[in-house]
């Protein structure tokens, strides 16, 4: 590659080729290993593209999570068509990879003299260096205006980055050292972008390309809290296809291009953030966007959970939605994942009807769209024995509403309810296994109705394009659905009264629950 330099190709063309060698050399393996999904060309200039001018003549840029530097390159390359360019660019670029950092060198070696062609000096400094590990004492909030003032961590006025995305255990160093963040087990990229608030000037902007699934959950909520004090979202950009962002990487999961900035004159009652979407490479040029206020993405009542939707039909859906004034809590409901986990209860599965020892045991693949499908033929057991040691995973055969835990990525929709109706059943128990939530009366058992009901409001579009606006994830936890906001109860048992009265398809069910639903709204 070297001894083919004309300088004619954009650097961030040449450090996409770069990347692309360093990928063909390794195994899948190697590279989720490291949370490692390169940055296509297309979407880098996208994200560099959102950065707007700075009036001054040096400009420094953080890339925390540099690979082979594309991100820094088309950066920069956006940086020379500024109307008002610096006459210099200040680079701190960290990547632990020793094979990367190599080819790292080598494109912003490339970039400096395309740079200098046009008018601009470029320093740079390769840190080959655990990113979070060197800079996560800017969480300790007691350290760090000191730590700042001390000029041991440096501010940046841009910070552009795609970080590495895993989960790490709660003893890892990171994660210890990013205690006042995190909660329970978090994902490395969540510590890349509370650090980089930290490292952000004043005024400063940052451009990160994650996925979208710190938007909404526990998990995440210590995030979100710390993060949007300081950031004031100004576009998100997201990606609906789970595979087609970085498909050959194998990522299936929704992305997001949050483009934000740390400003605290901006007014954030009457600041306004640009919503676009596409499905993923090809239509890029096709995005669509829309303006909505910003109280209306972030719900500080609720955790922080980012409300993003895409169109102007699902804005209209989260007020109605938001507009309800119940939650499961205060319907007297609860909910509960399913306490079977087979491969810890593997002796006490069957496959036999035994009427007088076994109860039915429900899975995953047994819930469809308002129907407990059971038993199936299936390699998975049908039937759990209700001996002494299975007490305490059984549940009594009451009432509930059983809701899929997780969906598919070719499934259309996330939220999948049935209503499991006991009828006096052969067996005094049922059993729930673990990929399964399930609602309940708190001292009691749901009425026929409240089921049927429940279930229908939780199957209908208006509720599921709801749960996508606040959530890019393939599951559905308990606490979500806990923190959903319901209609009235007198709505939910009319709907359930109809659907016991009357034959009707799910179409019909959905247009009903959409009607009563917008009567009641």
């Amino acid at each position: 590659m070297k001894n083919n330099l004309t300088y004619n190709t954009s650097p961030s063309e040449y450090a996409e080729s770069l990347g692309s060698e360093f990928v063909s050399r390794k195994s899948k393996n190697d590279i989720s290993s490291l949370g490692q999904f390169f940055t296509p060309k297309a979407i880098a200039e996208m994200v560099a593209n959102d950065f707007e001018e700075c009036s001054a003549n040096a400009v420094r840029i953080l890339d925390p999570g540099a690979g082979s530097g594309i991100l820094s390159c088309a950066l920069c390359e956006a940086i020379a068509g500024w109307d008002s360019k610096p006459k210099k660019i200040k680079l701190s670029a960290y990547e632990i990879d020793t094979e990367l950092v190599s080819a790292l060198n080598e494109s912003l070696t490339y970039l400096k003299k395309w740079l200098i062609k046009h008018g601009i000096s470029l320093e740079f400094v390769v840190h080959q260096k655990d990113f979070v590990l060197e800079n996560a004492e800017v969480l300790n909030t007691s350290l760090q205006q000191s730590l700042l003032d001390s000029k041991n961590f440096e501010e940046f006025d841009l910070i552009v980055a795609n970080p590495p995305y895993f989960k790490i255990a709660k003893s890892d160093p990171r994660a210890v050292a990013a205690t006042p963040i995190i909660h329970g087990q978090p994902n490395i990229y969540a510590l890349f972008m509370a650090i980089a608030a930290y490292l952000l000037k004043e005024r400063g902007q940052l451009g990160f390309i994650t996925p979208r699934s710190y938007a909404s959950g526990l998990y995440f909520k210590k995030f979100r809290e710390n993060f949007f004090e300081q950031i004031i979202p100004q576009s998100i950009h997201i990606f609906e296809s789970r595979d087609k962002a970085f498909g050959k990487d194998g990522v299936l999961q929704e992305n997001v291009i949050l483009h934000a900035r740390k400003d605290k004159s901006i007014d954030r009652d009457s600041f306004e953030v640009e919503v676009s979407s596409c499905d993923g490479l090809s239509d890029i040029a096709n995005s669509k966007s829309i303006l909505i206020p910003l109280e209306e993405i972030i719900s500080l009542e609720n955790g922080h959970v980012l409300h993003i939707p895409t169109k102007v039909e699902q804005r209209e859906i989260v007020k109605i939605v938001k507009s309800w004034k119940y939650n499961l809590h205060s319907l007297g409901f609860e909910v509960s994942t399913g306490p079977i986990v087979a491969f810890r209860a593997r002796e006490l599965l069957d496959s036999e009807d035994l009427e007088d020892s076994n109860a039915p045991l429900l899975w995953l693949q047994n819930i469809k769209t308002m129907k407990v499908s059971w038993p199936v033929k299936s390699r998975k057991p049908q039937y759990v024995k209700t001996s002494q040691e299975a007490q305490r995973l059984l549940l009594p055969n009451n009432n509930y509403v059983l809701i899929r835990r997780f969906s598919a990525k070719e499934e259309k929709k996330r939220l999948v309810a049935a209503p499991f109706i006991s009828e006096g059943g052969k067996s005094k128990f049922v059993g729930i296994e673990n990929h399964i939530n399930y609602i309940y009366r708190k001292n009691g058992s749901l009425s026929d109705t409240e089921a049927l009901g429940l279930a229908a409001v939780l199957n209908s579009s208006l509720l599921d394009e709801y749960f996508r606006v606040f959530s890019g994830n393939t599951q559905v936890s308990a606490t979500e659905l806990r923190n959903i906001p319901l209609p009235d109860p007198d709505v939910i048992e009319r709907i359930g009264k109809t659907i016991k009265n009357r034959t009707m398809d799910l179409v019909e069910i959905d247009q009903k629950v959409t009607n009563l639903i917008r009567d009641y709204a």
